[in-house]
């Protein structure tokens, strides 16, 4: 056995196809690291992985972007929390919880030294004992589409679904910021009906076209070397956008105007158990599929019947 192999084993490390630490065993590092601490700041996550991967003579650039990965896995799935301090971010962990859906298995989240993986699954009948039980739902907690509507200035829904935050942000853009469109070429909307969601550049695919018609769109214009997402009213020289506080209301607003025309969001297969989003997935809604599943392709997830009922009812479905 070689030094290389002795170290690889005694930091439990494998690599993926490109040489790069594969994500699972990042995560199992600085989760560790993390729960033993208690506070890690995100300078010495970097250099303390640096100097354990060195004997692999790896590149720089692709550790941080490993650890960036495994930092925004951990903090999707809820296992840790970031902290801004006067030295940088740090995170912490969460109080350790079992997160349960009501199907074959469970999820472990938060500071226990129990399990492995980027997420630590168990199956339900073998469960750990440690921390409180949460169900799923309760977890994800209400729809972030209604957080955003009430800070918006909205009237909170109960009992609607994103619909109602694309009806808001149609009023907001009508009453929003002026807009040219002298530049065609730098403006797509989101106009289409299909299953193929495609995307706003370099050329309009899927779902997204250059402005065609008057409307109301969830759009995404190009400014310099910035893609702003965006709301766009187009009424012949009258035309304003608004601009929503963040990428995820965007993908909220895009959720309800697709429902809006009575087309789904989300396709399920039973039989084999996978799930597809048919936009953008909000981030609770990914986080809800991190937490049950497994990821198969970036908006695609396998999963049981009863996980895709609670990610089922987060985004809606067409009437």
């Amino acid at each position: 056995m070689t030094m290389i192999d002795a170290w690889s084993k005694a930091i439990v490390y494998t690599a993926d196809d490109t040489g790069s630490p594969s994500l699972p065993v990042v995560v199992e590092h600085i989760r560790s690291a993390i729960f033993e601490a208690g506070f890690v700041s995100r300078g010495r996550i970097t250099s303390g992985l640096k100097e354990a991967y060195r004997p692999f003579n790896l590149d720089e650039v692709a550790i941080r972007d490993k650890i960036d990965a495994a930092i925004d896995l951990m903090l999707l799935s809820g296992d840790i929390e970031e902290y801004a301090t006067s030295a940088g971010r740090g995170y912490a962990g969460t109080p350790p919880r079992l997160i349960d859906w009501a199907g074959e298995r469970v999820t472990l989240l938060g500071s226990s030294g129990l399990g492995t993986g980027a997420v630590r699954q168990f199956a339900a009948e073998t469960s750990p004992d440690d921390g409180v039980t949460i169900l799923l739902a309760d977890e994800l907690g209400r729809p972030e589409w209604r957080n955003a509507l009430v800070e918006l200035g909205g009237a909170d829904a109960l009992g609607s679904d994103a619909r109602t935050l694309f009806a808001f942000s149609q009023a907001l853009a009508v009453s929003g910021e002026r807009y040219s469109l002298d530049e065609p070429n730098a403006v797509a909307v989101v106009s289409g009906r299909s299953e193929f969601f495609g995307r706003a550049e370099p050329t309009p695919s899927g779902r997204w076209s250059r402005v065609e018609a008057e409307g109301i769109y969830p759009a995404a214009i190009r400014t310099g070397y910035t893609l702003k997402n965006v709301v766009l009213h187009v009424a012949g020289k009258q035309t304003a956008l608004w601009q929503p506080p963040s990428r995820d209301v965007w993908r909220w607003i895009v959720v309800g105007q697709t429902l809006t025309q009575g087309d789904p969001v989300l396709r399920y297969d039973q039989a084999s158990g996978v799930l597809d989003f048919l936009t953008p997935p909000p981030r609770q809604a990914e986080r809800a599929a991190l937490i049950t599943g497994e990821q198969l392709k970036p908006w695609s997830w396998r999963l049981d019947t009863n996980a895709y009922a609670v990610i089922a009812k987060l985004m809606g479905s067409p009437r």
